[in-house]
Order: structure tokens, then C-alpha cells, then sequence
């Protein structure tokens, strides 16, 4: 008889532990189930996640030279010899315009290369400046390019606006477009991310030009 006491009080004191056990397993079960399904999920973007960047180019930078003057003045190493001209400086709404004639040499090479320099500052007390550098065979292009836009009118189009744009390589950009009240305006700017512009009259853009014709005669006297 004691021992069938003994032996109750065993089974029931289980059943109680086992019940004990269920409640408090059963909230945990979506728990678990939950974890298991976002390591399932994860894990392959883990897995293909990409190693360190060793070199990160800079955001308002080109990743690769687009022009020859860029690519020898991005050279680390080497002695560079830079021959330059101030053409002009242009004083436009928004910025200051300065054209180079410049050339741009290896020391120990034969790489040289020539061409123009169109720096856009901005006025005030902490200025901003952004440079374009454009090779010589793009010149005659960029010439041609500013005496097309600076004919461009109304009859281009029928609608009620127009705009003519033109970009170099090295992101110097000249756009004419319709004022609604001034009639025909001009912009120039340069830089990727923080671009700088200045606006011009049609005659301040054809004075451009002239002194990039200019900065071109210069550079034909040193081949």
C-alpha cells in the first residue's frame, strides 16, 4: 500500500512537471520557428554580401580619365611639367569665367599633352571653383558647337520653349534657351555633382568664343 502511495504521488508530481513544460514550450515554438525562417532568409545575403573596398573613387570624380590632360594629370610618381596661358577672365551672372591655354608634360616621357582649361568660380567670400579640361581636338569642335547654339530660335521648334545644349568630354556644358521675358539666354557650367553655372547674354557667349579661338592660335605657335 505505501508503495502504491509512493508511486502516485511519482506520477502525478511527472504529469504536473510535463504540463509545466508544454506552456511554457508552446509560446516559444513560433518564437524558434521564427528565427530559424530569417536565418533561412539571410543567410544567401550574407553569403553574397561584397568584401571591403580597397578604393573607393570619389563620388564627384570621374572614375576614369576622360580626356588626355586628364589622364596625365592624374599620375601619381612622376615629375609633371604644366605650361599655361591666361587667355581671359569673363565676369557673368553667377561666376567668374577663366580660359587657359595649357600644356601638360611628363618629364621623364614623351607623354605631352595640350588643350584648354574653362574654370568656373563663384563670387563671395568662400567661392566655389570647378575646371573643365579640354584637349585640343576638341576644340575646333567646341568652336563650331558655340556658333551653331548662338543661332538657335523659336523656329527650331513649334512648341513654346527650345533649348540647344553642348558638353565636352571633360563636362563643360554651353546651353541657349528661351527666356519668357529676356528672349534668348546662355548658361555655361562644369563639374559632375556640384555644378557651377553662370548665365550669359548671346553676346558674352560669342565673346566666349573668340577667346577660346583664341587660347587655340596660342597653342598652334608652341607645336
Amino acid at each position: 500500500m505505501q508503495l502504491y502511495r509512493l508511486r502516485r504521488v511519482y506520477e502525478d508530481s511527472w504529469l504536473i512537471s510535463e504540463k509545466r513544460r508544454s506552456a511554457f514550450m508552446y509560446p516559444m515554438r513560433p518564437t524558434i520557428l521564427g528565427l530559424m525562417a530569417l536565418t533561412l532568409f539571410f543567410s544567401p545575403a550574407l553569403a553574397q554580401r561584397p568584401g571591403p573596398e580597397f578604393r573607393r573613387p570619389l563620388a564627384c570624380e570621374p572614375l576614369e580619365p576622360r580626356t588626355k590632360l586628364e589622364a596625365i594629370e592624374a599620375k601619381y610618381e612622376r615629375v609633371l611639367i604644366k605650361g599655361f596661358s591666361q587667355i581671359t577672365t569673363l565676369n557673368v551672372h553667377g561666376a567668374d569665367i577663366r580660359v587657359d591655354a595649357v600644356e601638360l608634360k611628363e618629364a621623364a616621357s614623351s607623354a605631352r599633352a595640350t588643350g584648354i582649361i574653362i574654370a568656373l568660380r563663384e563670387p563671395g567670400e568662400t567661392p566655389r571653383e570647378n575646371r573643365a579640361l579640354i584637349d585640343y581636338e576638341e576644340i575646333d569642335g567646341l568652336i563650331k558647337a558655340l556658333e551653331s547654339v548662338v543661332r538657335v530660335n523659336e523656329t527650331v521648334t513649334k512648341l513654346a520653349g527650345f533649348e540647344a545644349r553642348y558638353r565636352t568630354l571633360g563636362d563643360f556644358e554651353v546651353t541657349v534657351f528661351r527666356q519668357s521675358r529676356s528672349g534668348t539666354s546662355a548658361s555655361v557650367s562644369s563639374g559632375i555633382c556640384d555644378r557651377i553655372t553662370g548665365l550669359l547674354t548671346l553676346d558674352e557667349l560669342d565673346r566666349l568664343r573668340a577667346h577660346i579661338i583664341e587660347a587655340k592660335t596660342r597653342l598652334d605657335e608652341i607645336k
